[in-house]
């Protein structure tokens, strides 16, 4: 283990300890490394896998995240350490932007079918598009992100429609806020990549 990695273990157990107090992990996972430099004031990060029970609760498996960014720690979900640098990278974008929850009224008065039809068309041009509703919603200046539950092509998926970079995600096994920290950490990461090519 090298000396960069040591400390920011160290960093990180120390940091969940604050957090979780006696419920905090003893040791951490295998490190992966990456560069959080997409948002300005970051840099290199690791991701620990790590098993706790916060507040003394059921044992559940998380990540933490830690390095030159404000530290974090999240459920595992499903995802793979760097999905959840992307999450990660979407929930740092969301605090510096300001991107909030949508009240219920704002929520309740959208109707998304328009939105997800266009889009599937697009992308799926002649698949049937049923059971479409409104998962989350989040305001973004004036913008209104929505994403949506659906069934396309017999598929269940969430779509990200209304105002907010489309996309669409099969992992409905995620719940809709990890999709859209998901989606908007992954196109954090493909400007990043553009803008070095």
């Amino acid at each position: 283990m090298n000396r960069d990695e040591s400390e920011l273990r160290v960093g990180a157990l120390d940091y969940l300890g604050a957090q979780l107090g006696p419920h905090a992990p003893a040791e951490l996972g295998a490190a992966s490394f990456f560069d959080a430099s997409v948002l300005e004031g970051e840099g290199r990060v690791a991701v620990f896998p790590f098993e706790a029970s916060p507040g003394g609760g059921e044992r559940g498996a998380y990540y933490v995240v830690i390095g030159q960014t404000e530290p974090n720690y999240y459920p595992r979900w499903t995802l793979t350490a760097e999905e959840q640098f992307r999450v990660h990278l979407g929930t740092r974008f969301m605090l510096v932007v300001g991107i909030a929850q949508a009240s219920a009224a704002e929520t309740g008065a959208y109707d998304p079918r328009a939105d997800v039809e266009r889009m599937a068309g697009q992308a799926a041009p002649g698949a049937a598009v049923e059971d479409v509703s409104v998962a989350a919603m989040f305001r973004a200046g004036e913008e209104m992100h929505a994403v949506c539950r659906c069934r396309i092509g017999g598929e269940d998926v969430y779509a990200l429609t209304r105002d907010a970079p489309p996309g669409f995600y099969r992992r409905c096994e995620l719940p809709p806020h990890v999709v859209y920290r998901l989606h908007l950490g992954t196109l954090l990461e493909r400007e990043r990549g553009e803008d070095e090519a």
